[in-house]
């Protein structure tokens, strides 16, 4: 049997490791909630295509984060610690749509990548992850830019 001692300063880093994905995968939950009700309670199928489209990526990304949370073997998530009162904001169109992305996800993803306690494989995860949101948030955009053009 091997037993692993880890220092009080990895301990520490773990930990706020630990607090930070948590609260990431909150924030990134309650988005997708939100984009999915959004998507829900529109009557055009095109554009709630392009929402699920979002969610469905969302989704992915929550899973490996969910993943690495695990591997780091912090407290047990339950699904209720994040399963809040989803508000809501008025979106009407996919430019609301990209405004409502860009500050939950863009903005959320783009600050954890300056935290400087991240390790590398943590970083380069949450930089595909960018990546990925980047091309689907090109999309929407495009989307939008097609159907004013149709119009």
């Amino acid at each position: 049997m091997l037993f692993v001692t880890i220092s009080s300063k990895e301990a520490e880093e773990y930990s706020y490791l630990c607090v930070r994905l948590k609260r990431m995968m909150e924030k990134m939950h309650n988005g997708r909630k939100s984009l999915e009700a959004i998507a829900n309670a529109s009557f055009d199928k095109t554009f709630a295509k392009c929402v699920y489209m979002l969610t469905s990526e969302s989704l992915q990304c929550e899973n490996e984060i969910r993943a690495q949370i695990n591997s780091l073997n912090c407290d047990n998530l339950d699904e209720t610690d994040y399963e809040k009162e989803v508000s809501i904001k008025t979106i009407k169109n996919s430019e609301d749509v990209c405004d409502y992305f860009e500050d939950v996800y863009l903005k959320t993803y783009k600050k954890l990548l300056k935290d400087k306690h991240l390790n590398e494989s943590l970083k380069n995860l949450i930089e595909n992850h960018l990546q990925s949101f980047m091309c689907m948030f090109t999309q929407v955009k495009l989307f939008n830019d097609v159907k004013t053009l149709a119009n």
